[in-house]
């Protein structure tokens, strides 16, 4: 790797400089993954990242577009795009490089576009930041610019996805190992080290969704339920919809419930909103993410019968 570096950045230590200004200070905590990993960890600093890296002889190494933070804080920090064509690679990268200069003309930003070793381009295009109230809404807008610049190569599955894994330069994607070019990743274009202002563009997409929703008839709030959700649970959601406020178990009843159903974070978070005088959504959506993960399972029966008997005392 060291050796493939020094042609355009003379030094590992001056890429590193390269990459962690690319990907946004502070860099670190992030999510990497390489093929000695063989799945997503956590890299905390340079040297780790480093570290993981030679472990896997900088095989099928990648690096999250998005740190910790920025997930935390719903932190939008550069737009990722991936142009694949395995027929036509030339058509693909052709593709990525287009765009890139098309988002040079609209922003003053050089895009760092990077040969995926395969059959295709990656472009990443930093941005200014911009913070969002929920991850919905992140979600919505970073999709709405990537279309923007889809063509018929475009990874349609990265459309939307805050917290995508781009290929490591100047490491190796086994996958093409056999190429004439060993599946060596090749940065194409530097980024200039400027950000694209999206400003504009997140108030041209905040007035299309306010006439979409303008336009659409209002869908009904808490009225209908799925099948399975006990009437024990639908009467505490229907004290949500009234205003009255909940308690600590009544909320978790509602969460439990609901999430073993298969309701989204957006449609749970939406029922908690009634409770005004201490909801905060961040706040909310970490305590989902908990209970999704540790895998609890909704109150017995006769749990509820006495959950509902409660009063909040506040």
């Amino acid at each position: 790797m060291e050796t493939l570096v020094k042609t355009e950045f003379e030094s590992l230590e001056n890429f590193l400089d390269y990459l962690e200004a690319l990907l946004g200070t502070p860099t670190w905590p992030r999510y990497i993954m390489t093929k000695a990993t063989r799945g997503q960890v956590l890299a905390s600093s340079r040297k780790d990242f480093l570290k993981r890296l030679e472990q896997a002889q900088f095989q099928d190494c990648y690096v999250a577009t998005h740190g910790e933070r920025e997930k935390l804080w719903y932190q939008l920090r550069a737009v990722f795009l991936d142009f694949d064509n395995p027929n036509n690679i030339a058509l693909a990268i052709s593709d990525a490089l287009n765009v890139a200069k098309k988002v040079e003309e609209e922003f003053s930003v050089k895009p760092h576009v990077q040969f995926s070793g395969s059959k295709g381009a990656h472009v990443l295009i930093p941005v200014d930041p911009i913070e969002f109230e929920d991850l919905s809404k992140e979600k919505r807008f970073l999709a709405f610019v990537q279309k923007r610049y889809a063509t018929n190569n475009l990874d349609k599955q990265i459309i939307g996805d805050v917290s995508r894994l781009i290929r490591v330069p100047y490491t190796i994607n086994t996958k093409a190992l056999e190429t004439p070019w060993c599946g060596h990743v090749k940065i194409l274009q530097t980024w200039n080290g400027k950000y694209a202002n999206l400003e504009k563009l997140l108030h041209i997409f905040e007035a299309t969704e306010l006439l979409v929703k303008t336009t659409k008839p209002e869908k009904p709030t808490f009225t209908v339920f799925k099948k399975r959700i006990r009437k024990e649970v639908q009467e505490l959601i229907e004290r949500a919809k009234q205003g009255i406020h909940l308690t600590h178990h009544q909320r978790l009843a509602i969460a439990f419930e609901l999430i073993a159903n298969g309701y989204s974070d957006d449609e749970i978070v939406d029922i908690f909103r009634t409770q005004k005088h201490d909801f905060n959504e961040n706040k909310t959506r970490g305590q989902l993410k908990q209970i999704r993960e540790k895998g609890y399972r909704p109150y017995k029966t006769e749990n509820l019968l006495q959950i509902l008997k409660e009063v909040d005392e506040d």
